[in-house]
């Protein structure tokens, strides 16, 4: 570009040269006759003149540090950021110091200083620094993103909220922070948002989430409806479930009722519900038949219809149930059932072999994190994740021992 200018202005002169114009210039009363070339050489030396000064001059004050050079700073932040990498925290705050004087409070400079102070203990300064750099950032989301971190480890719900907010004005399809979002405002009750930020969630345990949105929302205004759509959406939630076979107990609408409790068992078996379910009629082994024939394989069914054999007074049939149950499941609690049955019959030793029976926790855990819980949540107290525990049953040698 320099290069084409000077053939240009070299080019100017010359046809002034040739044409030999004539410039009058009036200056204090004379008048001077000059040529124009001349006239064109002498301004395009002086304009050289200052140039070459001004250069000059940036690089005295550059060496001097008084002028900034944005290579330098960039430089320097490299720098910074390398020594952010090996962990060597004085190169860090030397380079950011001199990137500063370069670059002046650029958001990248401003958010390593607020990470040298979450490394030195300093959270409250750090946060200070994210909370400038959050109301000054337009297209980056460096500090709000570090405040949502940092509020989301703190358990600072508002906060939280406000800082993802902030993320996703920028990133609007950060499905992350979108999950995060969608677990705060379900914990907070905020079930309009919810609803808002689950439209842009792309999240394969999504119709769960929306179980337990409208589970929320039922909770709020105590619309059946809201209670229904959740229960549609994810039977196997037995929580969901039972309160919904309970509303409907209250409406007189029995075999509703009793639907929805087979249509959970048949997904999630358990002794909850096989009790819940039998409970709903008088000929309670009839009725425990029927979850029998739903869920075949699991030992529920045979076990509760073990129980209730032994009450009707039917020895070998229990001992048929129970037997079956400890087939399927080799659990302490159900050798120890199947002992007394066996004792009721009179029968002498047992010709099942107790010897691999083993104890036995049921519990919920969460399948994102691995947190256990002694009862459902619609949200993990650990990761925020909505919807994710699910009903287990472990052996207690395979738990650690704080179960």
């Amino acid at each position: 570009m320099v290069i084409i200018k000077l053939v240009f202005v070299f080019l100017v002169v010359v046809v002034a040269f040739f044409l030999d114009i004539k410039v009058s210039v009036a200056f204090i009363g004379q008048v001077w006759s000059l040529p124009l070339w001349e006239l064109l050489a002498l301004v395009f030396v002086v304009v050289c003149i200052c140039k070459l000064f001004g250069i000059f001059r940036d690089k005295l004050l550059s060496v001097l540090g008084l002028k900034t050079d944005v290579k330098k700073g960039i430089g320097y932040l490299q720098e910074a950021f390398s020594g952010m990498l090996i962990k060597d925290h004085g190169v860090v705050r030397k380079a950011l110091s001199k990137a500063k004087k370069h670059l002046g409070e650029i958001p990248f400079i401003s958010w390593l200083e607020g990470q040298l102070c979450l490394i030195d203990g300093d959270t409250y300064k750090a946060k200070s620094l994210f909370f400038n750099l959050s109301s000054q950032e337009k297209d980056t989301v460096l500090g709000a993103y570090s405040l949502a971190q940092l509020s989301l480890q703190d358990k600072s719900d508002k906060e939280s909220i406000e800082s993802i907010k902030a993320v996703l004005k920028v990133y609007p399809n950060a499905q992350n922070f979108l999950s995060q979002i969608v677990s705060l405002s379900v914990k907070n009750g905020n079930i309009d948002d919810a609803f808002y930020y689950l439209r842009k969630l792309s999240d394969e345990n999504k119709q769960n989430i929306e179980a337990v949105i409208y589970f929320e929302k039922w909770k709020q205004n105590s619309d059946l409806s809201d209670l229904k759509k959740a229960h549609k959406l994810a039977p196997q939630i037995p929580d969901i479930s039972t309160v919904y076979a309970d509303e409907l107990l209250k409406d007189d609408e029995r075999r509703s009722a009793e639907k929805t409790l087979m249509r959970t068992f048949e997904q999630s078996p358990s002794i909850e519900i096989f009790n819940k379910y039998v409970a709903l009629g008088d000929d309670k082994i009839k009725r425990g038949e029927k979850l029998l024939r739903v869920a075949p394989q699991s030992w529920v069914p045979y076990y509760g219809l073990a129980k209730f054999c032994v009450e009707e007074d039917m020895p070998v049939l229990a001992f048929d149930y129970i037997s079956r149950a400890y087939e399927l499941a080799h659990y302490s609690f159900i050798a120890d059932e199947l002992t007394k049955i066996n004792a009721l019959q009179n029968s002498g030793d047992s010709l099942v072999d107790l010897s691999e029976a083993k104890p036995v926790k049921f519990f919920w855990r969460c399948t994102k994190c691995g947190d256990r819980s002694v009862r459902w949540r619609s949200v993990c107290s650990c990761c925020m994740s909505v919807a994710t525990y699910s009903y287990t049953e472990e052996l207690e040698e395979n738990l650690p021992a704080m179960l």
